[in-house]
């Protein structure tokens, strides 16, 4: 688990207590944001509204024009079964003058008999044209009612319009409509009108995105046709997009006439960097506010207080390592820091001092114990001569064989002794050096027999072993290359005596000695054998350790001796 540093929880815990007014803060710049947007869809949405009002307007002014248009004597006089060619002449003459009053709005008008033929029109051309199959005509011939059409391309004129119609009802019987063409131009210029000083615009588009007509503003700043179409075909009223001007506006559609003509208003989108500045600025400076408190205290606290302490951390050290040093900060502390770096300075003096009354007591006592060392191993070594000497009076070579096993046993000891003193770690020796100093000096205090001297392999890991365990494994080799030694290996091409030595994974030692001599005595070879105080000595040795010693005979003559122990956990953490 990570830990924080001291700076890191000052830090933490000053920002924890800013949060409030950092969230207080936040909240309020994202409600003013809110607002501001809110305001902005009012607006965008009061545009088309305005827009909508103004359509409202002039199709309710159309349609009262058109009913009193005809209701007119001469309109219906022209729409009656027995009109004469006089009645006619004088009603395109009052549509024609009815019109000439709006010759921007509108584009033609017409009376219409039941069956779709025109009677009369603004125009002379209109007498005789067949409206039946106008969508405007079927739906007053089924409502009865005033019927505002999809916009058409007018037959009349060069123009796209939207016809508006009444119906002439006689005897509660339908007897045609009067229809007025009403100039889409003409619309889309009051529509779209400029509707403030500002920069809003409505233009005017049909299902699929087309433009019709509107506010310069709006029409440059209307995204692709398929957008638009994309828009209404969803029912989104609101949306943002950018237009092809490349600028981004907000957008907002309301339908004029059933699903074929709407009007779009258009205003550009207040999300530059002075708004957003605007709305979040205050929130910003209470965030940088923050931050550079934050960096002060992370700044103090790493002058006043981790710099002193990293100071005092060295020195400890320092004082640890041994180093002759004394406390000496490059800058000023604070009362409380000098005053933990001047306890600190008296603990490493008192330290320094119990340190060096410590290295006095300890030389004296590695002296003592190297002493103590090289006397036992005289002592050994003066005892392994006198028998030595004794053995040369024995005339019995099997009595001079035991004199000379007792020797080994006893420079076993004296080896190790050995070993003790001239190591640094009084308790630990070197096993692999102490085995093969141990071979070497039975080999050379062995006595002179005329056989094949056999060669030694010697395999032992590095590692660091006690007395406890150096004293039993050197007695177990001893008494089995002793033994081995005491085999004939006249018949042998390569006589050989090998030593092996495993740490095993699972904590414990493998020890094999084993020759390829043939045996010379009659003795039975094997963990049963009794009468031979050697193979009793190492198996009591290998119980001694922990372990057990198995000994058998070699596969192509000669003897194995397996020694298995376990290794205490502090030898084998020094292997």
């Amino acid at each position: 688990m990570t830990r924080w540093s001291l700076r890191t929880k000052l830090v933490a815990v000053t920002a924890l207590a800013l949060l409030p007014v950092a969230a207080i803060s936040g909240w309020r710049a994202f409600d003013d944001a809110r607002q501001a947007q809110m305001r902005h869809a009012e607006a965008v949405s009061a545009v088309s509204g305005l827009a909508e009002s103004r359509y409202r307007e002039l199709m309710e002014g159309s349609r009262r024009l058109l009913i009193a248009a005809c209701a007119d004597e001469a309109v219906q006089r022209a729409l009656a079964p027995a009109a004469t060619p006089e009645d006619v002449q004088r009603c395109e003459t009052y549509l024609s003058q009815l019109l000439h009053k709006f010759p921007s709005d509108y584009s033609a008008a017409i009376a219409v008999d039941d069956r779709g033929i025109a009677r009369c029109g603004s125009m002379p051309r209109a007498r005789g044209m067949n409206f039946s199959d106008r969508e405007v005509f079927r739906l007053v011939q089924q409502s009865r009612t005033p019927v505002v059409g999809a916009n058409v391309a007018s037959r009349l004129t060069q123009q796209t319009v939207i016809p508006i119609a009444v119906p002439v009802v006689r005897d509660g019987q339908f007897g045609g409509m009067c229809a007025l063409g009403l100039s889409m131009r003409s619309l889309a210029e009051q529509v779209g009108s400029p509707q403030s000083a500002g920069s809003a615009g409505v233009a005017l588009v049909d299902s699929a995105g087309g433009l019709l007509g509107g506010d310069t503003r709006a029409t440059a700043a209307l995204p692709v046709a398929s957008r638009i179409a994309a828009m209404i075909e969803s029912r989104q009223s609101s949306f943002a997009e950018y237009g092809q001007n490349g600028a981004t506006y907000d957008f907002h559609v309301r339908p004029l006439v059933g699903e074929t003509l709407y009007a779009i208003a258009a205003i550009p989108s207040d999300r530059s960097f002075t708004a957003l500045l605007l709305d979040w600025g205050e929130f910003a400076l209470i965030l940088l506010a923050m931050l550079v408190v934050m960096t002060a205290i992370w700044l103090g606290a790493d002058r006043w207080c981790v710099r002193p302490l990293r100071y005092i951390q060295d020195f400890a050290g320092r004082v640890a390592r041994g180093e002759s040093v004394t406390l000496s900060p490059l800058q000023p502390w604070t009362p409380e820091m000098a005053s933990v770096g001047a306890r600190v300075s008296e603990m490493a003096a008192a330290i320094a001092s119990r340190e060096q009354e410590l290295k006095a007591g300890l030389e004296q006592r590695d002296h003592m114990l190297r002493e103590i060392h090289h006397r036992v191993k005289n002592n050994l070594q003066m005892i392994s001569s006198l028998l030595n000497l004794q053995a040369g009076e024995i005339r019995s070579p099997r009595i001079r064989r035991f004199f000379g096993d007792a020797q080994n046993r006893v420079l076993t000891l004296s080896i190790l002794h050995r070993h003790l003193y001239e190591r640094s770690s009084w308790s630990l020796v070197d096993f692999q050096q102490f085995i093969s100093d141990l071979v070497r000096q039975i080999s050379v205090a062995r006595p002179g027999i005329e056989r094949p001297t056999p060669r030694y392999q010697i395999r032992a890991p590095i590692m660091a072993v006690g007395p406890d365990t150096a004293i039993p494994v050197g007695l177990i080799v001893t008494e089995a290359v002793g033994r081995a030694l005491n085999h004939d290996f006249s018949g042998v091409a390569v006589p050989e005596i090998r030593i092996e030595a495993v740490e095993k994974a699972d904590g414990e030692a493998e020890l094999v000695i084993e020759d390829n001599g043939a045996e010379t005595s009659r003795a039975v070879v094997g963990n049963s054998a009794r009468g031979s105080f050697g193979l009793t000595l190492m198996s009591g040795l290998a119980m001694q350790l922990g372990g057990e010693a198995k000994i058998s005979p070699r596969e192509g003559g000669g003897t194995r001796v397996v020694v298995t122990f376990p290794l205490p956990r502090d030898e084998a953490g020094h292997a």
